[in-house]
């Protein structure tokens, strides 16, 4: 791999075998088994360790490992307009995600990440907006959709002024990708179950 080529790579060793994402070619790939146990040597003697993210998508410095997920036991209700502002930004990053590739948006998310959105206490508006995406689902299926599904959540949330990030997780044997909006160390939509079944490749 060239330096040009390794810049756009996010990669994670993930029960031995090192699984990369090619953030520009939007594609996941993994090394034969010899070539494979030379890079790890070699990443070890670097100091790189198991996981590395592209420069420009930097893993946030606070992010932790979920243990929890959110609870929706108190949510306040069916909205409408909530439900139609989830479904409506899910299918503009699904427009944006196949016009412009995964490597534009996730620039583009990683810029909001950047500005100053700190953890908040807006528990009712945080409340809103998942119970919205999560009614969203009797509507339109979240099957095959965790990509866009969650970085519309991150998008939303944002633009709320309610921090949180956005996680890619991969898994070996059989080989698996999914993708998930954390707050802290709280999911927000999925299960701990779920995305404990995934090593994160890159967070957001």
């Amino acid at each position: 791999m060239s330096p040009k080529e390794e810049e756009h790579l996010a990669w994670r060793v993930c029960n031995g075998t090192t699984i990369f994402l090619d953030i520009a070619n939007d594609r996941y790939f993994r090394l034969s088994s010899e070539i494979d146990e030379d890079f790890q040597r070699k990443t070890l003697e670097k100091g790189a360790g198991y996981w590395r993210q592209p420069a420009y998508l930097p893993r946030p410095s606070a992010w932790r490992e979920a243990s929890t997920a959110f609870d929706m036991e108190h949510h306040s209700g069916f909205s409408l307009s909530g439900v139609a502002a989830a479904l409506w930004i899910q299918r503009r990053v699904e427009r944006r995600l196949a016009e412009r590739g995964l490597q534009c948006v996730l620039r583009e998310i990683g810029g909001i990440r950047t500005t100053d959105q700190m953890p908040t206490s807006n528990f009712e508006k945080l409340h809103s907006i998942i119970g919205a995406f999560e009614q969203a689902r009797l509507l339109r299926t979240a099957a095959d959709r965790c990509l866009p599904r969650s970085i519309a959540l991150f998008t939303l949330l944002a633009s709320a002024g309610i921090h949180s990030e956005l996680v890619i997780g991969v898994r070996n044997e059989p080989f698996g990708a999914h993708c998930w909006t954390q707050n802290g160390a709280v999911v927000l939509n999925d299960t701990v179950e779920e995305v404990r079944r995934y090593e994160p490749i890159l967070v957001i």
